[in-house]
């Protein structure tokens, strides 16, 4: 049976009901927004690409195109039945295989080399994390593309200067070079959704950020639990928030609460610091770049008290 086209995909499916929009059901129907995400892919027969939300499948389609596999998860009933109907022969020669139920709550398979998704807005941060997740598990990611709320993708992108930092942002950086994509305007949806959206795509750094000769090698998961606890309270000074122990510091191996304040006073009470600029126990954590945590991280892992 051939795959209808994105059109008559949709058509079918709003056929069998309304879009639920607290599920975060708006469609793409413009094909080229779908195509640039694919590109940004770049997908071959090799790869087992993970959709989050197929909906009428105007995008599964496009990536059953390209000779992947595709691993599809989908939460609403009457659409996995639309799938399952339209996409038959796919899943029965196993290019396509269908998950009904909810990503979040769902293992992710091994085999995963790519996400290509447009997924529900409201899930953005948990999914993001998901995949982080997965893919430092050693089951490494390609590639993630996702169609986000643009206000979102600013976030992510850091695209606005120091206003747009923070843990989100600086977090994805130490690990992921993350390139914004096209702008998509509400009326390439249906039905149109009162924001715009924005392409993102994500790809693991081949090697560590450089940092200044001399400055020791940070620990990431030191990095991440101090840059979340600073942006807890973004208008304070980094003299202040550096030293707020994160919650979950025991989580990192060697930290405790009493080692990571002597750490963080030590680090304070330095004059000058090779790798950050003077004056920036004073600034606030929006106005540190990528770079600036890291080295913060490290010299911190540098005067730990064992």
């Amino acid at each position: 049976m051939e795959i209808p086209s994105s059109a008559g995909l949709i058509d079918r499916l709003v056929s069998l009901q309304k879009q639920d929009k607290k599920l975060g059901q708006h469609y793409l129907v413009n094909d080229d927004f779908i195509d640039e995400a694919i590109s940004f892919a770049d997908l071959s027969e090799n790869d087992v690409v993970l959709e989050i939300g197929p909906g009428p499948g105007s995008l599964t389609a496009k990536l059953l195109e390209t000779k992947a596999k595709v691993v599809a998860i989908e939460l609403d009933e009457i659409a996995c039945e639309h799938l399952r109907f339209n996409f038959s022969v796919p899943i029965s020669n196993g290019q396509l295989t269908l998950i009904e139920g909810d990503v979040l709550q769902q293992k992710l398979p091994a085999e995963l080399t790519s996400v290509v998704a447009n997924i529900p807005y409201q899930i953005s941060s948990p999914l993001i994390e998901q995949l982080v997740k997965h893919h430092r598990s050693g089951r490494g990611l390609n590639s993630i593309t996702l169609l986000l709320q643009d206000e979102f993708a600013t976030r992510l992108c850091m695209s606005e200067g120091p206003a747009s930092r923070g843990p989100l942002g600086i977090n994805s950086a130490f690990e992921w070079n993350i390139v914004r994509g096209s702008k998509v305007p509400p009326h390439a949806f249906s039905p149109a959704p009162k924001i715009h959206s924005r392409i993102v795509h994500l790809s693991p750094l081949l090697e560590a950020i450089k940092l200044e000769k001399s400055v020791p090698t940070a620990n990431l998961k030191l990095a991440r639990q101090i840059v979340s606890t600073c942006f807890l309270e973004r208008r304070k000074m980094m003299r202040n928030r550096l030293q707020t122990t994160p919650k979950r510091i025991s989580r990192v191996k060697g930290w405790y609460g009493k080692n990571y304040r002597a750490a963080a006073k030590k680090l304070l009470s330095q004059g000058e610091t090779i790798g950050l600029p003077t004056g920036w126990q004073e600034a606030r954590p929006e106005k540190l770049n990528v770079e600036m945590w890291l080295t913060i991280a490290a010299w911190m892992e540098k005067f730990r008290d064992n």
